[in-house]
């Protein structure tokens, strides 16, 4: 079972479909790449000197304060956190009232539009520029398309396709002819038609039952990732109204054709409760099988590789516990306990083909923080009773990290990091008529080029554009790749003769890889010790020392930033644009070290400060100058960026911030805040002393000063329940305030239609896209 991190949970469907080059096990649930570029030679008159003059001019938004006291430490009915500061201290935020938890305040959403209209003015003059990558954009995909067909079930093959005009894709399937006679095409889900009724429309889980005559999935309609799940009768196309479920998280399993599996969440937007639904009847009917209150948990579920489990998982951001239903036996079985939650203890696991065995990812409390991988008896499952594996093993190496596995009948799949970079583990059981899983013939790591990304399609209950491994008696693994100058390609890689054919290549027209470079350099921070990996790319022939350079960060949450491809950014990379990829300590590049003893809690500043080191060493080097930088980050990345602006904003021509989370201070303090609670586990909680200087001395939103600033461009989604709207908006305010040198631009964009993830119509985030880019090629190479 793949860890459920708790911010970072799955993107729904339509989302992942456009970001082609997501990863799915962790870090496209946070990242949406929003890199950007500057013309080497010719940025015409559009960006010219008179034009900045001109937009000088255009009077700057007005917004009201008034007087509200954020209290940090105690309050009185609310859960603060232990050890909090008592009493209280109070600051002073005259901003608070353009929060709005219901998003419905006409005299905020006027504001908001007058910025979007602040914005728009500015960049008014970048509109051919704007519209020319749009076109290049949509020019170098296919617009009509088929992905990889995947098998799914004994008589089925899955797979995406897009048409040409349309913004979303069509999930479709064909009769396997095995085991018929084989079919025409079936159109199993067209996202196309349920968007017409919707300013918004996101697809989350997406499964089908045993006999695959009936599809459960979930729909968010404004952005707030909050889903409705319908259940749909394939054959007839009918949905079946009595079995909607509203208010869930959008998982969602099948128990046979007669159950369904889903979570839904509190007050707060935390997942806390796992339902189980009986088709034909009420959901006021329905079973909760697990509850979680302890504020800091969250839950989720999935089924096992081999079908004959539910696994329930509770988990914070260091500890979890795990619970198995057995789907084979009564279907009012109740969930057993695998092993109580200790603090500090992460743990994983997938049943053996026997269902005897049961196979664990472990920290072992700490002491393997790259994880190790044993095995207990499934009637014994307790950590006491946790051994290795026999035969040749997979013994525990500090090099490696070991982030999920999969199960196949004669093979255990595990995916992770060694030296860098992504890698898969191959293993290989003994006998299948033995009655012990519990011993490795072989095992061998799946050997890709350096500087490069590789992961398999995950069999999960969201179905991605990628296709995924839903056959457990195979030994057939599809693998994708790709490289920050290399397509993604999905291969089926032969587990046994280790050989692999090549399935797909996404289509990028008129891209030819010999022409683009790629590397990785090592950048030696302030401490003088620690090497910090960048990942870079750029076309041959195009870059210019000291030439322009996007410098791209996230670093939090152990979430790594991998050098995959984009092919949104070929435009910018044909203009001799360097884009640069810094990973950071905070993120999990270099194992779980790298992230929970280098980069979070009171270790946060070394972020900051590696993503500044980096910046600093390309200009020295010759890469880039300060005014040719541009920087970008998104969520947690916009915190990265935000941060670095107060502490270096002489190094950063312009910054581009997406839905930043800005306001650590007021919104960490505040347990309402969707997300809140379980993310002081993260950075710690600001209602502590221990806590409440160290953050206050990051936090971008109580370190802004008067002073120079970059040219930056803000945005937000109306619905993000993330990172609220409200941190947005605050965030310009403060920027503008302080600003010393009136040409520089601080502008706000706040989709009111949308949520964290932007845009789920295709066409409308390839505009999103080229609007950033615009923006960015006007500071940069005016």
């Amino acid at each position: 079972m793949k860890p459920i991190f708790p911010i970072a949970a799955a993107i729904a469907f339509t989302a992942t479909f456009l970001r082609t080059t997501s990863k799915g096990k962790n870090s496209t649930a946070r990242k949406i790449v929003t890199r950007a570029a500057s013309v080497s030679g010719g940025g015409g008159s559009e960006a010219g000197v008179t034009n900045s003059k001109q937009i000088m001019n255009i009077p700057k938004p007005v917004c009201k304060r008034i007087d509200h006291a954020v209290s940090f430490g105690i309050v009185p009915g609310e859960n603060r956190g232990e050890n909090v500061m008592d009493p209280a201290v109070k600051v002073n935020d005259d901003l608070f009232w353009l929060r709005d938890d219901d998003r419905k305040n006409e005299e905020i959403l006027s504001y908001l539009k007058t910025e979007n209209e602040y914005t728009e003015a500015h960049t008014k003059h970048l509109k051919k520029k704007e519209t020319d990558l749009y076109n290049e954009i949509v020019k170098a995909i296919e617009e009509t398309d088929v992905d990889v067909k995947f098998q799914w079930g004994d008589s089925f093959e899955y797979y995406v396709r897009t048409v040409k005009g349309k913004s979303y894709p069509i999930v479709c399937r064909l009769e396997r002819t095995n085991t018929t006679k084989g079919g025409g095409e079936t159109i199993v889900l067209d996202v196309n038609e349920l968007a017409k009724q919707m300013s918004y429309c996101s697809i989350g889980g997406f499964n089908m039952s045993a006999s695959h005559n009936l599809l459960a999935y979930g729909v968010d309609e404004t952005g707030y990732e909050t889903y409705r799940i319908k259940v749909r009768n394939v054959k007839t196309g009918e949905e079946m109204p009595i079995d909607v479920l509203e208010g869930t998280t959008g998982s969602v399993s099948w128990n046979g054709d007669s159950q369904l599996f889903y979570t839904t969440m509190d007050d707060a937007h935390r997942p806390n409760k796992v339902w189980r639904h009986n088709i034909g009847t009420p959901q006021s009917e329905d079973e909760c099988l697990l509850s979680e209150d302890d504020e800091l948990y969250n839950i989720g579920f999935g089924k096992s590789d081999n079908g004959n489990f539910l696994i329930l998982e509770s988990e914070s951001t260091e500890t979890n516990e795990i619970w198995l239903l057995d789907l084979k036996k009564s279907q009012s079985e109740i969930p057993r306990l695998v092993e109580k939650r200790r603090d500090n203890h992460r743990y994983y696991v997938e049943p053996s083909r026997n269902n005897k065995q049961l196979y664990v990812l472990t920290n072992q409390l700490g002491k393997k923080i790259n994880f190790d991988l044993k095995v207990t008896s499934l009637e014994t499952p307790g950590m006491e009773n946790w051994t290795d594996l026999k035969g040749k093993g997979f013994p525990w190496s500090e090099k490696r990290t070991l982030e999920s596995i999969m199960t196949f009948k004669n093979h255990i799949v595990i995916d992770g990091r060694e030296d860098g970079f992504t890698q898969v583990w191959v293993l290989r059981l003994e006998d299948s008529n033995s009655d012990d899983d519990s011993s490795i013939s072989d095992w061998y790591r799946s050997e890709w080029p350096a500087a490069s990304v590789v992961y398999p399609s995950r069999a999960s209950a969201s179905l991605s554009c990628v296709g995924a491994n839903k056959i457990y008696d195979t030994n057939k693994l599809l693998l994708t790749h790709s490289s920050l100058v290399n397509p993604r390609t999905v291969y089926e890689f032969d587990m046994d003769s280790q050989t692999k054919v090549m399935k797909k290549i996404t289509a990028v027209k008129g891209f030819v890889e010999k022409n683009y470079e790629t590397m990785q350099i090592q950048v030696t921070s302030r401490d003088g010790q620690t090497k910090i990996p960048v990942s870079i790319a750029y076309k041959k022939g195009k870059r210019q020392r000291q030439g322009p350079l996007l410098l791209e960060g996230y670093g939090s949450y152990g979430i790594s930033n991998d050098p995959a491809f984009d092919r949104s950014v070929v435009p910018l990379l044909d203009r001799g644009i360097t884009i640069a990829v810094a990973h950071i300590r905070g993120g999990g590049e270099l194992g779980r070290y790298w992230y929970e003893e280098q980069g979070k809690y009171l270790n946060k500043m070394n972020t900051f400060n590696d993503f500044i080191d980096c910046g600093e060493y390309l200009c020295a080097s010759g890469w880039t100058s300060p005014e040719t930088l541009a920087i970008s980050g998104r969520s947690a990345g916009g915190l990265l960026v935000g941060a670095v602006t107060n502490m270096a904003p002489d190094l950063f021509k312009c910054v581009v911030a997406g839905v930043p989370f800005v306001d650590v201070m007021v919104s960490m303090c505040d347990p309402s805040i969707p997300l809140t609670t379980g993310e002081w586990l993260e950075w710690g909680n600001p209602n502590c002393s221990k806590y409440y200087e160290y953050m206050k001395s990051y936090s971008p939103m109580e370190n802004i000063r008067k002073s120079r600033k970059p040219d930056v461009l803000i945005t937000a989604g109306l619905h993000d329940p993330r990172v609220a709207y409200w941190e947005s908006a605050k965030y310009a305010v403060r920027m503008r305030e302080s600003c010393e040198n009136e040409e520089a631009r601080i502008l706000l964009k706040t989709d009111l239609s949308a949520g964290h993830f932007s845009a789920t119509d295709r066409y409308r985030k390839f505009k999103e896209v080229a609007f950033e880019y615009a923006f960015v090629l006007d500071c940069i190479c005016p």
